[in-house]
């Protein structure tokens, strides 16, 4: 009988060391979520050569594309908004990513987009969320999204690509839509 062992599951708490992960297939950044705030998932990145971009929901500029695709860049695919829970459960969202190879670094971002266009003041803590990455070689990422600092955009994490050695780290950083625009390179993408 063959001999299996289980990669513990790793809680990246705030301002850590960055954990260190393989994958060769997909990769899934998932948000989970239990309140009816409509949260939104996005991966914003830097290419390799400098470039900034993104994948994320549909809904902001209505344009498809902005789902991304695994078969061509960015390798990555949105796999749709779920604004509201399932009856006592929770609400989900996805982004797989089959390849990093042209990306040097990926924040992961998580906008309260109904508050930020309302522009009621806001904090993350009352949501109950939190993001999971796991990779297909058994690695398992948590990040918690539990900051009481007023803010409609939280900086997750990021996953930085050194020559096909990925690493994730916490970021936890809760910010205003004006200081994502100026600090993240790509959310440019999803505001007038």
């Amino acid at each position: 009988m063959a001999e299996v062992q289980l990669k513990k599951k790793i809680v990246l708490r705030r301002k850590e060391k960055p954990a260190e992960f393989t994958f060769t297939g997909l990769l899934k950044v998932k948000l989970l979520w239990k309140s009816s705030t409509d949260l939104d998932l996005c991966v914003f990145f830097t290419k390799k050569d400098g470039t900034p971009g993104g994948v994320f929901s549909s809904a902001f500029r209505q344009k498809k594309s902005d789902l991304g695709a695994l078969d061509q860049f960015p390798y990555m695919l949105h796999k749709g908004d779920e604004p509201e829970p399932a009856e006592g459960g929770e609400s989900v969202e996805q982004i797989n990513v089959a390849s990093l190879n042209e990306i040097d670094t990926a924040n992961v971002v998580v906008l309260n987009y109904s508050k930020a266009v309302d522009g009621e003041e806001v904090n993350f803590a009352q949501d109950s969320g939190r993001v999971e990455i796991q990779s297909d070689s058994g690695d398992y990422f948590e990040v918690t999204i539990d900051s009481a600092e007023m803010g409609h955009v939280y900086h997750v994490c990021s996953i930085k690509n050194k020559d096909g050695e990925n690493s994730v780290m916490n970021e936890g950083v809760v910010m205003d839509l004006g200081t994502a625009f100026e600090k993240i390179p790509g959310f440019s993408m999803i505001c007038e």
